[in-house]
């Protein structure tokens, strides 16, 4: 068998949005160039979460399995020659790291050569995306230090290098690319397909440079904040759509505050965030880049930190986060987005 898989594992806060949306609108002009990006599976944004779940025997619903595997073979049937895209920031998790050698046994079965391409960024910006994006679509969190506190199974994910070993130990080869300035400047999308499992694609227009999903500044996050305790268990349940919305919504009433991207990290915090991944970070960047990992990332000063609760605020800030908050809950109600809910907030 042919047939190549590329399969884009992430990291999240790393263009992966992007590269997807780009994918999923250029879907034909990718199979002119040989390559396939499959609708099985995928959200209408191009997110493989289903599909690399079944694939990779995380989904435990055999029929639902089954059904995934079906729709995927005949997907497949038309373009025997076309190499394979699969991308979802799931893949970069801990808690997928049980599945990847089901995952490339499970693509074995279809092909006989399978890259995982890796987008890797510098742990304490990345952080503090990946808790900034959570809080905005109003996930419950614990405050920024425990977030990032090491846990028993050691950091939570970020461990490029380990990542590394784990993918090519399960049978991948392996590409990467650093999400640095130079990345940022050219835009993923130019990035991603100037890999040479990916070079293919360098044609294929791409206007990806504005950033799908930007973080939303340290106030907005904190109205967001303020918005889920005010829907309780309502917000729990909240499709991701809804959430997105919301969330647009936010930014639109608090568009005329100033704010700062979101920072959780004091000095000393982000100096044994750094001093952590250090080793493995160094062998990775010169491994891959020729170069040591604070060229790719020199270590920026921390010039302040956001505040990551609601009680910590001044009275001022807190009235104004309320009414801001409340301003989001009347439209959304008013529009249909929100309905009212009998369950009181479950916090405070």
């Amino acid at each position: 068998m042919a047939r190549r898989f590329i399969v884009h594992v992430g990291a999240p806060k790393t263009g992966t949005s992007a590269f997807q949306e780009w994918a999923v609108a250029n879907r034909a002009a990718l199979i002119e160039a040989g390559f396939f990006y499959p609708e099985t599976g995928a959200t209408h944004r191009g997110n493989h979460l289903a599909l690399v779940s079944a694939l990779g025997g995380a989904i435990e619903d055999e029929k639902r399995r089954a059904h995934l595997f079906r729709l995927f073979e005949r997907e497949l049937q038309p373009h025997p020659d076309a190499a394979v895209i699969l991308s979802a920031e799931a893949m970069t998790t801990l808690r997928f790291l049980p599945n990847m050698t089901r995952l490339n046994r499970a693509l074995g079965e279809y092909g006989d050569e399978a890259t995982v391409v890796l987008v890797v960024r510098d742990q304490v910006e990345w952080r503090n995306s990946c808790y900034a994006q959570a809080r905005e679509m109003m996930t419950r969190l614990p405050r920024f230090r425990d977030y990032v506190a090491v846990g028993k199974h050691g950091p939570r994910g970020g461990n490029w290098n380990l990542l590394e070993e784990k993918y090519r130990e399960a049978g991948f080869d392996f590409a990467t690319l650093a999400f640095d300035k130079r990345v940022r400047d050219r835009g993923i999308v130019g990035a991603m397909t100037s890999l040479p499992c990916l070079a293919g694609l360098a044609g294929i227009a791409s206007g990806d440079r504005t950033e799908t999903n930007p973080s939303a500044g340290a106030f907005s996050l904190l109205v967001a904040e303020q918005l889920r305790i005010a829907l309780g268990e309502q917000a729990t349940a909240l499709p991701m759509h809804i959430r997105q919305k919301l969330a647009a919504l936010i930014a639109n009433h608090a568009h005329d505050r100033p704010q700062m991207r979101f920072n959780g990290f004091d000095t000393s915090m982000a100096e044994e965030m750094r001093a952590m991944y250090r080793d493995g970070n160094d062998a990775f960047a010169r491994r891959h880049f020729g170069a040591s990992w604070d060229d790719l990332f020199p270590p920026k000063p921390i010039q302040y930190v956001s505040c990551d609760a609601l009680d910590e605020l001044d009275a001022s800030d807190r009235r104004e986060i309320s009414i801001i908050a409340g301003q989001v809950m009347i439209e959304a109600l008013e529009s249909g987005l929100l309905h009212l809910s009998a369950n009181p907030p479950a916090d405070t």
